[in-house]
This record gives C-alpha cells, sequence and structure tokens, in this order.
C-alpha cells in the first residue's frame, strides 16, 4: 500500500465508523420510541380498565364466586394479607361469612407467639371476626420452607372445617403457591388428596388463587388489563379500599422487613387477585403433570 492511498483508506473507515454509529442511534431511538408508544397505550389502557371495572363496579352485591360461607386456606400468618387481601375484603364487604384457617403458628424464627396476635389483628382490619379465625399448632406442620407437610394430614384439618362450618366456597393455594412455598401449595395437594379421596363436601366448591410469573407480580395495578383477559373470577380493589390492605399487612409488624415494604408497593397481590375453580378433572391434570 502506497502511501497515497493511506489517507484515502483512513478516511473511508472514519466515515465508514461515523455512518455505522448514526445508524445504531437511529436505531436506538426509534425502538425507544416504539416502547414509549406501546407504554402510553398500555397505561391508558389500565386507566380505562380500572375506571370501567373496579372504580364504578357496584360492591354490595354478590361477587365473582357468589359464595355466603366461604373457608380461606393459608400456611402462616400474613399469607391472608400477601396474597389473599382483595378476596377477602371483597367477600368481607359482600357480605358473606369469611372463615379462615392457618395451618401453622409461622414460628419458623422463633416468633409463634407474636405472629398469632399479629394475625388476629390484621384479620379484624379486613373485616374477618374474631371467633372465625382458627390457627394450627402441630409439630407435623412446622414452619419451614425445606418442610414436607403431611398432605393426609392438612386434608384431614380443611374436611373437619368443611364439614363443621358448613362451608359453600373453599379457596387456598394453586399449585404453585404464588411464590413456590412448599408449605402453600401443601394446602392444594391436601384438597386434591380429598378429591382423589371422594372426601370433597358435593356442594363445596373449590377455587385456587392463581400463581402467575415474576414480572406480572411486580406491576401492581398494571397488571389489570391482563387479569381481566385471562380470569373470569377476579376481585379489583380501589386505591382506597387497597390502603385498608396495606394497612392490615403492617400489622404483621414482626413480618416488615424492608423488602416487605417493597411487596406492598409493587406486588399485584395487594390489589388484585384472579382465582380459578377446580374440579376432579382438573385436579388429575395437575397431578399429573407433577408425575
Amino acid at each position: 500500500m502506497s502511501l497515497s492511498e493511506t489517507p484515502y483508506k483512513l478516511e473511508y473507515a472514519y466515515n465508514f465508523y461515523l455512518t455505522f454509529v448514526a445508524d445504531i442511534l437511529i436505531y436506538v431511538r426509534n425502538f425507544i420510541l416504539y416502547i414509549g408508544v406501546w407504554l402510553i397505550g398500555y397505561l391508558c389502557v389500565c386507566c380505562v380498565v380500572y375506571r370501567r371495572y373496579a372504580r364504578r363496579l357496584p360492591t354490595r352485591i354478590r361477587g365473582a364466586l357468589g359464595a355466603k360461607r366461604v373457608l380461606l386456606v393459608i400456611a402462616h400468618p400474613d399469607d391472608e394479607c400477601m396474597f389473599f387481601g382483595p378476596t377477602i375484603f371483597r367477600l368481607c364487604e359482600q357480605g358473606a361469612e369469611v372463615y379462615l384457617l392457618c395451618l401453622s403458628n409461622g414460628n419458623y424464627e422463633g416468633k409463634g407467639g407474636e405472629r398469632r396476635k399479629e394475625l388476629w389483628n390484621a384479620c379484624r382490619e379486613l373485616g374477618v371476626r374474631d371467633s372465625n379465625i382458627c390457627l394450627i399448632m402441630d409439630t407435623r406442620l412446622p414452619d419451614n420452607p425445606k418442610a414436607q407437610w403431611p398432605v393426609p394430614v392438612v386434608a384431614k384439618l380443611i374436611q373437619h372445617k368443611l364439614e363443621a362450618l358448613d362451608i359453600d366456597t373453599l379457596v387456598t393455594f394453586d399449585r404453585g403457591g404464588v411464590s413456590s412455598h412448599p408449605n402453600h401449595s401443601a394446602a392444594f395437594y391436601a384438597v386434591a388428596y380429598m378429591f382423589v379421596e371422594k372426601n370433597m363436601p358435593s356442594k363445596c366448591t373449590f377455587y385456587t388463587l392463581d400463581s402467575v410469573n415474576i414480572l406480572r407480580k411486580y406491576l401492581g395495578f398494571l397488571d389489570l388489563p391482563l387479569s381481566f383477559v385471562l380470569s373470569s373470577k377476579r376481585y379489583f380493589l380501589r386505591w382506597t379500599e387497597s390502603r385498608r390492605v396495606t394497612r392490615a399487612m403492617k400489622l404483621h409488624k414482626s413480618q416488615m422487613v424492608w423488602f416487605r415494604y417493597l411487596y406492598v408497593m409493587f406486588s399485584r397481590y395487594m390489589v388484585i387477585n384472579t382465582l380459578r375453580k377446580i374440579n376432579l378433572a382438573d385436579i388429575e391434570l395437575e397431578l399429573e403433570v407433577d408425575d
């Protein structure tokens, strides 16, 4: 290569570099504009759905479940606020008799006695009567993410409550347990066991709380359109109503570490619950998936 060709090639490389960078910047700008338009459009949809189906929805009528006597089964104190707050609040407001069965006292960090009191305080804030709360203290059901609770034991506890309280609607976690906690999932498998053993009361309808992916889980209010489209059984709370669930959650003072405050701020479960009706065919399918 002669010396006369060197400046020409350097200029060519420089121009190519400038063109390449310019094209990249244009692509990034267009991508940002495209995403921005979609985000603004989605926010508008969220606002429309909220105004139409949450803000203006009559509250003092039978809701999505049409329930009168409801048993809610949870694994630990604070589950009722962290995951089922909208369901409990709306059912109580609509006049349903809500009973709560908590399968452990949450003694994982040695705070079982304190968490028991917090459970009663939080439920009182949500509208559940003190006499409607049952907390199980059984050494076979420890609050431990590594513990596998014996399914027949849990099933027997649930069956006893269903029959003793004349329950027409049962609500608990689904197979995923929202957070993949095995204690949460144990409630679902216990009810599945009851179906398989034909111990489920025929007049009782069974619903599970939908577990969603981590992105939807922390979308908060922005998950409203997806929840509306993907589920026919849903409970939404207005902003003013969601503050009451937040107050109930904060009554679990022993559990309010820093990341719980973030959960309260961003989790869709604080404002939205979507439920799925489960029958024997669904149970058999779920168990086949596990196998």
